[in-house]
């Protein structure tokens, strides 16, 4: 519980000074990023399944998203690409790892990398999106 508030704090403050004092674009996109977590106290976070970005946050069914045509799913959300095919139900993400809870990648550590901005393994659908 400590080190989850710990991280939070942490989020916090590197958003607000790498990203309230930077106008470089992408610097701005990824402290943007930070802000736009879900708050995973509740031990339950859950990516939509109608667009794919993380159930409860400002951007969960935003009108006018743009949709990957791949997936039909909002375009560089959690979920575009890497929710099973066929998906229409919302999805639940591993607090632990970041992957979808239950699949084969949930928890297997072997090999992958930590992300070191929210500890939860890189490239995961929950990486820098849930803490």
């Amino acid at each position: 519980m400590y080190r989850t508030i710990l991280l939070m704090v942490m989020a916090v403050l590197v958003t607000t000074f790498i990203g309230g004092c930077s106008s470089d674009p992408q610097t701005m996109e990824s402290a943007n990023q930070v802000q736009d977590t879900k708050d995973i106290s509740s031990g339950e976070v859950f990516i939509c399944g109608k667009c794919g970005q993380i159930k409860g946050s400002d951007d969960c069914c935003k009108q006018g998203a743009t949709l990957c045509a791949k997936c039909g799913l909002a375009k560089g959300s959690p979920g575009c690409c890497k929710l099973p095919e066929g998906t229409k139900e919302n999805v639940q993400l591993c607090t632990k790892c970041g992957f979808i809870k239950g699949t084969e990648e949930c928890c297997k550590t072997g090999g992958k990398q930590k992300c070191t901005s929210c500890g939860l393994i890189k490239g995961s659908p929950g990486c820098c999106k849930i803490r």
